[in-house]
């Protein structure tokens, strides 16, 4: 009886790679064929409206003080400049000495509404209502 004294070598797992690439190529064929490649949509399309007969209108009887935002971000109350943080307490002795007075808001399309929202708070504070003040956006160089 002979003693083999070498161990056994076990064989080495083989994969077979020829059959996995096949494999592959048909999944990215069934994959390529399969997917509909679809366009950005847009969920919501807002178009806003303008108006080229807002200005035309026959002019009012009544005579409005004007806060006016300009393209360089520049803020007047009836011509005189104010600053932002200032125009609660600017609007409060306006309303104090004129109490009928109106206002009026003219911006410029390019103004932030940030900006708007500011003015908006002011006026409030002051105790106008956004409503009775109208808002004239016009674009630049349209006035």
């Amino acid at each position: 009886m002979q003693l083999n004294l070498r161990p056994r070598r076990r064989p080495v797992p083989a994969i077979p790679i020829v059959s996995l690439i096949d494999i592959m190529v048909i999944l990215l064929i069934f994959f390529i064929a399969t997917t509909t490649f679809r366009e950005k949509k847009v969920q919501v399309k807002i178009n806003l409206p303008q108006s080229k007969s807002m200005g035309a209108s026959a002019p009012s009887e009544e005579v409005r003080k004007s806060i006016l935002v300009t393209p360089t971000k520049e803020l007047f109350l009836d011509g005189n400049p104010v600053k932002v943080e200032e125009l609660a307490a600017a609007l409060t002795r306006l309303k104090s000495s004129q109490p009928d007075s109106k206002l009026e808001l003219e911006a410029d399309t390019e103004t932030p509404l940030g900006m708007l929202v500011s003015i908006w708070d002011a006026l409030r504070a002051a105790g106008f209502s956004i409503n009775d003040v109208p808002a004239r956006i016009q674009r630049e160089g349209q006035k």
